[in-house]
Formats: structure tokens, sequence, C-alpha cells
């Protein structure tokens, strides 16, 4: 088992815990603001409820700052597993998926109690990475068709089949919100110092708020009236 890292607020002086506490919260204002979106998304790209997404995000973020082994670290949803929860949702719902993430969730814990997890590094890195690579592709792929204000297709293979179509019919100032997103995402690390100081994912979010405010047809993500729509209780029968 790893060893934690010490909390150095623990035993610093009360000034010391003062700029600790500032800098903490200045840190999770900003993970905040960029996991809020992040989240939705995900979630919207899985084919869950997108308050499902956020509910699943700070709970996750509860849970791993609580039983986590060191004190700076950041949680928050996974992309690779998009491709994964989509497939599920596709097949059986998502009342059964919440039961299928239910069970994964309670074998990592038995593995985990077993050691059996350390068999895992059995698997050559170049599976891992292929495995990955396919990953990022399929979602590349798939919200390709967003960026350029369209619905992506059930497969990767009819993404692209689709995509000379979504480029004939494409909506102008969705397509430039969400190229306007991925380029100041790419250029912000290459600025100055000083600038930098504000993440990038932040700046790429709030430019792209602002630019969809303003062009009332950018399409946007309907949310349900309060947060526990989104609860369902897991169900063994596929939904439909």
């Amino acid at each position: 088992m790893a060893a934690s890292t010490p909390d150095p607020s623990q035993h610093a002086p009360p000034g010391r815990r003062l700029d600790i506490l500032r800098a903490d919260l200045g840190a999770s204002l900003v993970v905040f603001l960029v996991a809020v979106p992040l989240s939705l998304g995900i979630a919207l790209a899985s084919g869950a409820p997108v308050m499902a997404g956020l509910i699943a995000a700070v709970v996750g973020g509860v849970v791993a700052g609580l039983l986590g082994g060191s004190v700076l670290q950041v949680s928050g949803p996974a992309a690779g597993l998009t491709v994964v929860v989509a497939e599920l949702v596709n097949r059986f719902g998502w009342q059964v998926t919440c039961l299928i993430t239910i069970g994964a969730g309670l074998l990592q814990i038995l593995f985990g109690l077993s050691r059996l997890a350390r068999f895992a590094q059995a698997i050559p890195p170049a599976v891992v990475h292929g495995m990955l690579a396919g990953i990022g592709v399929t979602i590349a792929l798939a919200q390709l068709h967003v960026v350029l204000g369209g619905d992506p297709q059930a497969s990767a293979v009819d993404n692209v089949l689709e995509l000379p179509e979504q480029l004939l019919g494409l909506h102008g100032h969705a397509a430039i919100v969400g190229l306007c997103t991925i380029g100041l995402v790419l250029i912000w690390p290459r600025l100055p110092g000083r600038l930098r100081v504000v993440p990038g994912p932040l700046v790429a979010v709030t430019a792209a708020t602002t630019l969809a405010v303003l062009w009332p047809d950018v399409p946007r993500v309907d949310l349900p009236g309060g947060l526990l729509s989104a609860v369902t209780p897991p169900s063994l029968l596929p939904e439909g």
C-alpha cells in the first residue's frame, strides 16, 4: 500500500494555515468552474442524463477527497470511459447501466482488498495505449459532429460516413464556438507566463459561454428543473 502524503496544514502555524486555506479555495474554485461543464459534457456524450454527470462529479470528488491517499489531488470524470458508458446505455438503458456501475465499483474494492489488482501490471503497455488511442479516436469522431453543430451517430464508422453531409449542412455559429474553444486550449500554454496564471480550460469555457450567449441559435443543453430528477433506481431489466 502506498504511503499517504502528509497534510502540511496540520503542523503549520496559524498564519501559514490561512495562506494554505486561501490557496486551496482559489484552486478549488478553478477546478469547480472547469469540472462542471466537463462533467455535463461527458454525461451528454455518454448518453446519460446530463444532471447525472454533475451528481457523479460531486459525489466522486467528496469520496476521493475523504478516502484518497494524498492531500494534493484532483478527481473528476474520465473521458476514456465515455465510449464504454455510451455502449452500455445504448444496449441496456440507463437504469441497468447504474447497476453495472455499482457492480464494477464493488469489484474494484474487492480487487484492492485482495491485492489482485497488481496482476494488471502483466498487461503490456502497448495494449493499454492502443485501447486508449482507439477510445480517443472514437470520441473525437463523435464530438466532431457536435462541434459542427450536428448530432453524432451510433458508431465510429457511421460518424465517418456522415461527416461529408455534416460539413455540407454546417451550423456556422456552433462551429465557430467549438473551434474557438479548441484553439484557446491549444494556444494558451504557449502564451507568456503572466497570462497562463489563469488555466486555459477556464478561459476556453468562459469564451465559449460568452459566444453562445451572444448567438441564440447555438444548440444548448437542456437541464431538468432539479438535481433529483436525474436520480433513478438501478434495475436488472433493460429499458424499453
